[in-house]
């Protein structure tokens, strides 16, 4: 099992996960919840996930591609956009 870890400016916004987008400025197509929140690290099976934030906030990125390794915390960053 690996531990991954979502961080961003808000804590406990809902993770989501999906197909790969097809370029950085299209958004995950058909989200499906993880139930898992940012700022709080969580276990998945080992793979590769597409993780993005269910929030009404503009995000950058939009979307980040992680690889989840057995017995490693593998960390991602998502930031509010400027206003």
């Amino acid at each position: 099992m690996a531990t991954v870890l979502i961080h961003f400016d808000t804590p406990g916004v809902p993770i989501v996960t999906g197909e790969l987008p097809t370029d950085p400025q299209t958004p995950i197509q058909n989200p499906v919840a993880t139930g898992f929140v940012t700022n709080q690290a969580f276990i998945v099976p080992a793979g590769t996930y597409c993780y993005g934030l269910q929030t009404d906030a503009a995000v950058t990125p939009l979307w980040q591609v992680v690889q989840a390794v057995d017995g490693e915390q593998t960390e991602a960053s998502f930031r509010r956009r400027p206003a």
